[in-house]
């Protein structure tokens, strides 16, 4: 403590109270000011700041005096600014401050500050400015300029030019864009800083290499890049022979120079690796392409490119994935969601649930979930179709029909058999047709609700008879317009070869139609005894069959009208529907 006065006592017997005579700048400002630097002087104009603040004093212009001891009182009581300064700021030989008389004075023209009790005249000089420096990877040549105070002298573009030239810069100067700028801070006093007056010649960087796309999701993926296929698991399907992609190897790039003419060298680019996969070559004629060697599905992975006939969907059939129409198979680990295609040239297997949604495969068809919604789904399969519940939708099959629980208001279209892999699967409502036989363990409910069962035909044939009635009611509607026309014209008084013409015209189309609609009789008529041609098929139920049950075969009937159970259905030598 005793330490800390005594070096307060000397600072202060250094000093003297001094009046000062011109007013000081903020502290804010005084700062700012001792923060630039400079040689001489300080350019007016480079000082960042309301330049209104400060006051030049001129030469001459006396700055303080000190107070006589007998003074001290009256001056305080005078509201005369007052201020210790230390003595010893004489020996600072860049004060620029000298005595006159009582007075001390300053001996250029400046700005007036007082650092830690020592005044001082920080000189100031009125003209504009201009600094160059280069950038920090010596590609350019940067400058600022700085406007004058009034009429004074601004930089010209020799000085400027001079000043690059003496960083060692031998690029071309763009005198044309100073000439500008000085030209507008001479006119409008405003500064411009970093303008780009010269450059090196940058260095062109080589590309590296890639794989282009060449496959129908090349508007999604302009290249194959194995890192973006595992993050976003395209299903991207190929043809064989189809190129799948064309390599483009890296390019050198160009080197450059920098403003001081030394070289730059480019980065170089890479090749893109990669390894050629199953099921994939180079083409003959052009190494540059690769090819797919059969239909199916691309894949990338360990930086190997190659072809498989499975593709695997580790996900929901969603708008991520959009719909698959595509040659193979394809494994669908998720549900497929409404509204969306799948059609495959061979096996589908579903893991999850199928909505609203077509499904088509070329061969077999598994759904482990079940197939629900509102009726606008449908499955086919040129194969077996496995799921394990139906709720009312559509299922056509060219192959067997294997139901794990229930079919519930569905239509089941198979051309061979319906049957279970476990022993309570059940037909509730609904309409199901097989072309062998249906084994399963229930028909109907016991809210009597209609389900209708049939054997012993295809049932593309029922869907022949159905399709050909609606081509006989289109027929007759356009009949009825052919004849209403050639009433007309009968009706008509006035009968010319024109009119013969066409009535002749009306008369052939009318012939035509009858024996179109009279041909469609026949071949449905054919196609119905088709159907009711006695087959060995049969319908056989191990539980409960429910009244509202209608069992078919070969087109005749058995009404279920009491509760019955454990019962085989077929054929009896007079053509009838029995139950034993």
């Amino acid at each position: 403590m005793l330490v800390e006065e005594h070096i307060d006592n000397s600072l202060k017997q250094d000093q003297q109270l001094a009046e000062i005579l011109v007013d000081l700048l903020d502290q804010d400002l005084s700062e700012k000011i001792q923060s630039i630097k400079y040689i001489d002087k300080i350019y007016f104009t480079r000082i960042d700041s309301d330049l209104s603040r400060f006051k030049i004093i001129k030469q001459s212009t006396p700055l303080f005096r000190y107070i006589l001891s007998e003074e001290e009182e009256t001056s305080s009581s005078e509201n005369k600014i007052l201020q210790r300064i230390n003595s010893d700021f004489h020996d600072d030989e860049n004060s620029n401050i000298v005595q006159d008389g009582r007075d001390y004075i300053a001996a250029v023209n400046g700005l007036f500050i007082i650092d830690h009790d020592r005044p001082k005249i920080i000189p100031v000089n009125l003209d504009g400015s201009a600094e160059v420096r280069v950038s920090g990877d010596s590609m350019f040549v940067y400058l600022d300029i700085y406007p004058s105070v009034a009429e004074n002298p601004i930089p010209t573009l020799e000085d400027i030019e001079d000043k690059i030239k003496k960083l060692g810069v031998v690029t071309q100067i763009d005198r044309e864009l100073i000439t500008q700028k000085l030209s507008e801070v001479k006119a409008n006093k405003r500064k411009f800083l970093d303008l780009s007056v010269t450059k090196g010649k940058m260095p062109i960087n080589g590309k590296d290499g890639r794989l282009e796309n060449c496959t129908n999701k090349k508007d999604k993926f302009e290249n194959l890049d194995f890192s973006e296929f595992h993050r976003v698991n395209p299903v991207i399907s190929v043809k064989d022979s189809e190129i799948i992609a064309i390599i483009h190897p890296p390019t050198e790039g160009e080197s450059g120079s920098n403003v001081f003419g030394n070289h730059v060298e480019q980065t170089h680019g890479k090749e893109y690796p990669f390894n050629l996969g199953a099921n994939t070559k180079y083409a003959e004629q052009d190494p540059t392409k690769i090819i797919a060697k059969i239909d199916g599905f691309l894949n990338l992975s360990d930086s190997s490119i190659s072809i498989s006939d499975t593709f695997t969907v580790h996900g929901d059939i969603d708008f991520k994935s959009g719909n698959i129409i595509s040659k193979g198979s394809l494994k669908v680990l998720g549900n497929v969601n409404n509204e969306f295609t799948l059609k495959l040239t061979k096996d589908i297997e579903i893991g999850g649930y199928v909505g609203d949604a077509k499904v088509e495969a070329g061969q077999n068809l598994i759904i482990r979930g079940g197939f629900l919604g509102k009726g606008k789904g449908v499955i086919k399969a040129e194969g077996d179709i496995s799921v394990k519940f139906v709720e009312n939708q559509k299922v056509y099959t060219r192959g067997d029909l294997v139901l794990d629980k229930e079919a519930l208001n569905a239509q089941l279209y198979v051309r061979n058999k319906i049957h279970t892999k476990g022993s309570k699967a059940v037909i509730v409502g609904g309409h199901a047709i097989a072309g062998d036989s249906i084994e399963v363990y229930s028909l109907g409910s016991s809210t009597e609700s209609e389900t209708i069962v049939e054997v012993g035909f295809d049932y593309k044939k029922r869907d022949s008879i159905l399709d050909n009635k609606e081509t006989q009611i289109r027929l007759r509607q356009t009949l009825e317009e052919v004849d209403k026309k050639i009433l007309e014209f009968a009706q008509m008084k006035r009968f010319n070869d024109q009119f013969r013409e066409k009535v002749q015209i009306l008369a052939d189309e009318h012939k035509r139609l009858v024996t179109e609609i009279e041909n469609l009789k026949e071949e449905n008529l054919k196609i119905t005894n088709e159907i009711y041609v006695p087959t060995s098929s049969k319908i056989s139920i191990d539980g409960p069959i429910y009244p509202g049950v209608k069992i078919g075969i070969n087109g005749r009937f058995f009404i279920v009208k009491e509760p019955m159970r454990a019962k085989s259905f077929f054929l009896s030598n007079d053509n009838e529907v029995i139950a034993v």
